[in-house]
């Protein structure tokens, strides 16, 4: 009996360091990775201004989107030299590099997976040897705090402390109080990134999107100097002297984002900015009933790489234009 007993112990052992030995196993992340998927919304000035469709905003995330103003946010004298948030790993045009951080005395030992890109995203260190994460009082920043633990082949990582920013380009805010839960992956060249961003503050539910991504030799990390190099460059009166913030009072009649996504995409304002219902297909519904196409509507940057098909026994509309870049440009 005893001997059984030993027996059937020694197997539990074995089993137990098997399984271990699984649950530690890891995907070799490394490598340049670039977009293998045309962008939607990433048209040269980044998404049209008031565009935050199927974003789900909550009242306060709407109302600061409606009165963003990020082309002189931008010029702000604390936010001149700000980076990106980790949401531009997905929605940045460019791609990013994986490089393993590995233990010094064991090379075979992964401590952690470093992902960056150009200057004006933060890097993004994930830590998968057990780190904890800090005190809920530590430094939040661009790149914010990351662990992840893998899930058979896929890296499942959680993202904390946060700075605030923007989620998208034309002023989509984002707070401090955002957390993200991001899945990696790979499967031979392709990369698929799975991006949940949580923010109490200004989203009802989670935002889920993903977007996938295929090795290429070519290194995203070429960008000249650093974020260190970064020092305000002027100051602009009434908005980088330090003591203005750049916002639209609500209704202003110069505020783009009041009639451009109407005017140029036949899309109403209340449904522009967004909401929790926009993320399911009964939505569609609502749309059909409220979208009127405008006259000289939209030919290029229409969010798909077909343009609309031209009314029959019509002349060709002039082309429109998207004002001024709305924030900054990777």
């Amino acid at each position: 009996m005893k001997e059984r007993t030993l027996a059937v112990a020694g197997l539990f052992t074995v089993g137990c360091l098997l399984a271990g030995g699984a649950a530690q196993a890891q995907v070799d992340l490394s490598g340049n990775w670039a977009p293998a998927e045309g962008f939607v919304q990433l048209v040269p000035n980044g998404p049209p201004p008031g565009d935050f469709l199927g974003v789900p905003l909550n009242p306060d995330g709407r109302a600061m989107a409606a009165t963003a103003d990020p082309n002189n946010e931008s010029e702000e004298l604390n936010r001149q030299c700000q980076n990106w948030l980790v949401d531009y790993f997905l929605d940045g045009p460019a791609g990013f590099e994986i490089r393993p951080i590995v233990d010094p005395l064991d090379g075979d030992n992964v401590l952690a997976w470093q992902l960056s890109g150009w200057i004006d995203r933060p890097t993004l260190t994930i830590w998968v040897d057990g780190h904890a994460p800090p005190s809920s009082r530590a430094l939040h920043t661009w790149g914010g705090f990351a662990t992840g633990r893998w899930q058979g082949d896929t890296l499942a990582v959680s993202i904390t402390h946060l700075s605030d920013g923007w989620m998208l380009r034309n002023g989509a805010p984002q707070s401090d109080q955002a957390t993200v839960s991001l899945s990696l992956a790979r499967e031979g060249n392709l990369l698929t990134e799975i991006f949940i961003l949580r923010d109490p503050v200004y989203l009802s539910e989670p935002w889920p999107r993903a977007k996938t991504f295929r090795l290429t030799d070519n290194s995203p990390t070429n960008g000249t100097g650093t974020v260190n190099d970064c020092l305000p460059a002027q100051v602009l009166p009434g908005i980088s002297d330090g003591y203005h913030a750049a916002r639209y009072l609500p209704g202003a009649k110069d505020n783009p984002a009041r009639t451009y996504m109407a005017k140029d995409y036949g899309v109403p304002q209340r449904v522009a900015l967004g909401g929790a219902q926009q993320m399911y297909p009964s939505y569609q519904k609502v749309v059909r009933k409220l979208y009127k196409r405008p006259q000289g509507y939209c030919q290029e940057n229409c969010g798909g790489p077909r343009r609309p098909r031209q009314p029959p026994a019509r002349a060709a509309p002039a082309t429109q234009q998207q004002p001024a870049p709305v924030g900054r440009a990777d």
